[in-house]
């Protein structure tokens, strides 16, 4: 990642010239493939209701961050994600979330269901403080996730909160090489989410 970081520097420390120069906006998303999946709710032990993803401040921007300093963050005016991250991670971790929890049902959002049912179910949310790279060569996403539990008689409930803290190496110059370990880290992050609300499942019942 030598050259994107001194790219970077350049971009946020030299000013003089850049109205100058032209240059073309590059949008990246996660390439996480769909595959051809269903699951029917009679087939399930449980629900899992996946909430918007939230980012901390400017996390939450279409131009890719990078932190610059320990308390700067820049966002790329040139390298945008093609969606805003809230949605992107909302979309990966849903998805990362039912092929992962093969006995659950995996829904994003709250939808309204009259089934009594249907009225019982966990929740996730998350809560990330980052979701950058660096100037030392690494991807970078911390945060938290918090459980929930929902009964019709005993109503909603924390049930858990989980820390956590992901440092990769990237392995390559670029901001691809960027966009391809945050997703790696993401769909882990999610894969243990994934066995410890399993866990808490069987410990909660």
């Amino acid at each position: 990642m030598k050259a994107l970081f001194l790219l970077l520097t350049g971009v946020i420390f030299i000013s003089g010239c850049s109205s100058a120069i032209q240059t073309t906006i590059q949008y990246y998303q996660f390439e996480q493939p769909i595959n051809d999946s269903s699951r029917n709710v009679q087939d399930t032990q449980a629900q899992l209701r996946v909430q918007t993803v939230s980012l901390r401040g400017a996390l939450n921007n279409r131009g890719i961050a990078m932190k610059v300093d320990s308390n700067q963050i820049h966002a790329a005016n040139y390298h945008l994600w093609g969606e805003s991250p809230d949605v992107m991670l909302s979309a990966s971790a849903q998805q990362t979330l039912f092929n992962t929890m093969t006995n659950w049902m995996v829904i994003k959002g709250l939808p309204v269901i009259t089934d009594q049912q249907q009225q019982t179910f966990y929740e996730l949310e998350y809560e990330l403080h980052h979701f950058n790279g660096d100037l030392q060569g690494n991807a970078d996403i911390s945060g938290l996730w918090r459980l929930y539990y929902t009964h019709p008689e005993s109503g909603r409930r924390l049930l858990s909160i989980h820390n956590f803290s992901s440092v990769m190496p990237i392995d390559a110059d670029g901001y691809d090489s960027l966009v391809a370990t945050l997703e790696k880290m993401w769909q882990q992050i999610n894969i243990l989410a994934a066995k410890e609300i399993e866990k808490t499942r069987l410990n909660h019942k």
